[in-house]
């Protein structure tokens, strides 16, 4: 059973998503660029609440001329299958909440089927003092992608040298 401090917190991060998601457009350039917190920061806020060992912040690496954010991060906690279940219902709802769905860990947008990010899940092998390591990789579209339609192209072209179909 759930503490009312973790469901408070849930809640909030998620309240904040939201509420960072509220000017939804259904274009792919205008939905780029509303949201004031990217996915990554919102995803660093749960994790930051869900880690038992704290682990140092991972710098997000900024790829301007392609368009896009990586980033990476590994946090303890007791069970990793856990911890990936409430991750993916996490992610689920922040893509929900910029105007999408996510597919074969992609959130693309619905209207128009453009490539928002991308996030992968999975346990990873690193000593936590008899706790279990999950790493979490997000790729994501950079904000300013709209004012230049070179770098929405090369995006794209990234996306899908990356999976996205």
């Amino acid at each position: 059973m759930r503490s009312l401090k973790w469901k408070l917190t849930i809640n909030s991060i998620l309240m904040c998503s939201l509420l960072s998601g509220v000017l939804v457009n259904f274009t792919y350039a205008d939905e780029a660029g509303s949201s004031s917190l990217s996915v990554i920061t919102t995803t660093q806020a749960y994790i930051n609440h869900q880690t038992i060992v704290q682990q140092p912040e991972q710098n997000i690496v900024y790829h301007p001329t392609l368009g896009y954010m990586d980033y990476q991060q590994i946090w303890c906690n007791a069970d990793h299958q856990l911890a990936m279940e409430h991750y993916q219902y996490f992610i689920t709802q922040v893509c929900l909440e910029r105007g999408g769905s996510l597919t074969k860990n992609w959130c693309t947008l619905s209207g128009s089927q453009q490539p928002l990010f991308y996030t992968f899940i999975a346990a990873y092998d690193l000593s936590c003092h008899s706790d279990e390591a999950t790493i979490v990789h997000i790729i994501e579209v950079m904000p300013n992608i709209k004012n230049n339609a070179v770098v929405a192209k090369a995006w794209i072209k990234t996306a899908k040298s990356l999976g996205f179909q």
